[in-house]
């Protein structure tokens, strides 16, 4: 008889802790794929500096160029500004309010929100012309949703984007 209510007693303490088990193995599930998510956003901005000074050094080692490119970042990422935060600002609107920290940084192209950049807020871009860039505003920002006009004339000597 001991051994028929050790059974009963047993089943429902092996059944609980496979459902815990199961429970435990589901919540790392989750934890692993967010990890792997939040790569996915930091490869990405990651990608989106390399293009952008592939595309900006492509032109500015021709003659004279005037490409399209597209914006691909997380969509966490409202808008890209260029600028020159160690010049007179000329565009104190809520991006800036956003950037302004940056300007200890070597840095002319930062995102917007900084929150969504996965610690890539910032990049100092070659070979731009940010002073043509921002001569009307200082910082000049455009939807990430959109794209940029990547320019150089045949007599300038750096590349301006739009």
């Amino acid at each position: 008889m001991e051994k028929r209510g050790q059974q009963t007693m047993g089943m429902p303490f092996g059944l609980i802790f496979a459902i815990f088990l199961i429970v435990i193995f589901i919540v790392i599930a989750f934890i692993a794929v967010a990890g792997f998510l939040d790569i996915g956003d930091s490869s990405t901005v990651g990608m989106f500096y390399r293009d952008l000074q592939n595309e900006v050094n492509d032109a500015w080692n021709g003659q004279s160029s005037e490409n399209d490119f597209d914006i691909d970042l997380p969509s966490g990422i409202k808008r890209v500004c260029f600028g020159n935060l160690s010049r007179p600002i000329t565009n104190p609107g809520p991006e800036y309010e956003q950037i302004k920290n940056y300007e200890v940084y070597e840095a002319n192209t930062f995102l917007v929100p900084p929150e969504y950049a996965e610690d890539m807020e910032w990049k100092l871009i070659d070979h731009l012309n940010i002073s043509k860039m921002t001569a009307t505003l200082n910082p000049y920002c455009v939807d990430a949703a959109g794209g940029l006009r990547i320019k150089k004339g045949f007599y300038d000597r750096s590349v301006t984007l739009q």
